[in-house]
């Protein structure tokens, strides 16, 4: 698990976040963006357990009934970070089992990726709603083709993106974004039918970022 302290180092990755038309150079010198580092870091804090293997409990799937209800009044108090990479981290343990019906390899790898960020302590966004552009026409035939996100490389290692995507909360101060369509693709679409995690810092991503709340809502 990482400290508030931790987290904040882990922000300064490389990435490329903007406001208001220019680079930020430090996220937590920039007063639009302080407070809402500062409440992400202090719920790190909270949550913090230095024993082996330690996750944080609020991104552990409820059980029961019981347990459901009682996380209820925890979400609302959290950080809106944390908040968001619980509802990404729930929504695919939601999908595993139906992605598994048509394609089994993937399931593994959903998994596989819920643990991982479990374990790294990541904070995790939703990257659903793409510019759409002109809604009267299909992905393909929009004139500006980055309205919807797809895949326009394949390699050994991965696939390429590219696209934009709209209204991702937390973006800036998170570590992964979490994309997927923002609709049901039909056939012929499939470059656009892309879900996948992309690091904040990786190559080619810029987040533009607006104000939050001091409180990271």
């Amino acid at each position: 698990m990482l400290t508030g302290q931790e987290y904040r180092a882990s922000l300064r990755d490389g990435r490329r976040v903007y406001f208001q038309g220019r680079l930020v150079e430090d996220l937590e010198s920039e007063p639009a963006l302080a407070a809402p580092l500062a409440a992400i870091a202090g719920n790190y804090d909270k949550y913090y357990s230095a024993a082996p293997g330690a996750v944080n409990p609020v991104l552990l799937a409820p059980r029961s009934q019981a347990e459901l209800r009682d996380r209820i009044p925890v979400l609302m108090e959290l950080d809106l970070a944390l908040n968001v990479t619980y509802q990404s981290l729930m929504t695919l343990l939601v999908a595993a089992p139906k992605v598994a019906t048509v394609a089994p390899e993937i399931a593994p790898r959903i998994h596989a990726y819920v643990d991982q960020a479990r374990q790294r302590d990541l904070r995790v966004v939703e990257c659903i709603t793409d510019a759409k552009g002109n809604r009267s026409r299909p992905p393909a035939a929009q004139d500006d083709p980055d309205a919807y996100v797809r895949v326009v490389g394949r390699r050994a290692d991965g696939v390429i993106i590219r696209g934009a995507k709209l209204h991702i909360t937390a973006a800036a101060l998170a570590h992964d974004l979490m994309v997927m369509p923002t609709k049901t693709m039909k056939p012929g679409e499939e470059d656009y039918a892309i879900a996948c995690a992309v690091p904040v810092n990786a190559p080619g991503v810029h987040v533009t970022a607006t104000t939050l709340s001091p409180a990271g809502r």
